[in-house]
């Protein structure tokens, strides 16, 4: 009956066990970052192979003397063990080896701090980065203080941005936002950095970087912002130097003209205000061209486009950011049916309608 009491309880220990080592490699797999692609994001990483050292240190010490006390002092009769009160050596041994722990984790984490947040005169590019619900905004700035030659990068749930940046040369990101608090990060960066409304405590918050080596890495909004928080994605793209001027030259004189097709007469008004539109009913003449009149009266990015009942693209409208800003949309001639209008930045219910051709 002992032995198989004894076996019994052998098995279940061992069961426990397993189930506990899956646990631990599970949580240990979550818990390895990804591969450091910056040279901040090294010393992010040395920083947290070294607070991972010494917590498994800790551990293990803790959890070693548990387990010596356990079977070293197990009870064996009734007779009370030897009655100590204090060791001085012990206390003494027990308070220095914390303290030398936190200056340790104190001095690294100073010194990691202050490469993250070391900033240099002239970067090699700044990028003014906005989030807005639920995407981003990037603007290449120039050294002139003319607008109009910056390049902007406008991404929609539907369509996430590219941030393209040259490789080797230190990249400052200007973060704002134009709503609610968002978070700018990029896992391989190992950094997180919030982005505040402009205006508020906080606000005009900054992120300077260095990749090493050409890639794509995946971004996102790290803060909960809303409904469409886990679609506010982005991508960023490290080019050699000369690769990234010719992609920015094209982009620059690539920019979406100004539609150039004969439109009728019929002008359809639509307006934008407090993440909706006005009306989510419209309609229009079959087989015949006419214009959407779109006005956003609010300080987000917003657009009109069209998709019929099978989503596919009839206009996908030039976004405009308000507030009181005004654009037309020249529409082809439609068959009859019913077709969709949305905001593809915000393709929320209120700021989704029906579009009736007849």
């Amino acid at each position: 009956m002992g032995s198989s009491t004894a076996h019994s309880r052998w098995r279940t220990g061992h069961r426990v066990g397993s189930l506990l080592l899956l646990i631990a490699a599970l949580a240990g797999c979550g818990m390895i970052p990804p591969e450091p692609e910056t040279e901040t994001a090294r010393s992010v990483f040395t920083l947290y192979n070294i607070v991972l050292a010494m917590g498994a240190a800790v551990f293990v010490g803790v959890e070693g003397f548990i387990l010596y006390a356990i079977f070293r002092y197990r009870r064996r009769d009734d007779r009370l063990p030897d009655q100590l009160h204090g060791n001085n050596l012990v206390e003494i041994i027990w308070t220095a080896i914390p303290t030398i722990i936190v200056l340790i984790l104190f001095a690294a984490s100073a010194i990691t701090l202050g490469e993250v947040e070391a900033r240099v005169d002239e970067p090699g590019q700044t990028i003014e980065v906005t989030g807005f619900q639920w995407q981003w905004e990037f603007r290449y700035l120039d050294d002139d203080e003319d607008d109009e030659n910056d390049h902007t990068v406008v991404g929609s749930p539907a369509s996430p941005p590219a941030m393209v940046v040259p490789v080797g040369e230190p990249i400052r990101l200007e973060l704002t936002s134009t709503d609610v608090v968002h978070s700018f990060y990029v896992p391989n960066f190992l950094i997180k950095r919030d982005m505040f409304p402009a205006g508020t405590e906080g606000g005009g918050n900054q992120l300077e970087f260095t990749i090493d080596e050409p890639g794509t890495y995946s971004g996102q909004c790290a803060e909960f912002c809303g409904d469409l928080h886990a679609r506010m994605t982005f991508t960023v793209e490290a080019l050699p130097r000369t690769e990234f001027d010719e992609w920015l030259e094209s982009a620059k004189a690539g920019e979406t003209p100004a539609p150039s097709r004969d439109a009728a007469g019929t002008v359809l008004e639509i307006s934008a205000d407090e993440i909706a539109f006005d009306t989510r009913e419209l309609s229009a003449p079959a087989d015949q061209p006419f214009q959407i009149h779109f006005t956003n009266l609010e300080g987000v990015v917003h657009n009109v486009s069209i998709y019929d009942a099978n989503d596919a693209e009839i206009l996908i409208g030039e976004p405009i950011t308000g507030p009181d800003a005004e654009i037309t949309y020249d529409v082809p001639a439609l068959p009859p049916g019913e077709y969709t209008f949305i905001c593809d930045y915000h393709p929320v219910a209120d700021m989704t309608g029906t579009l009736t051709v007849q």
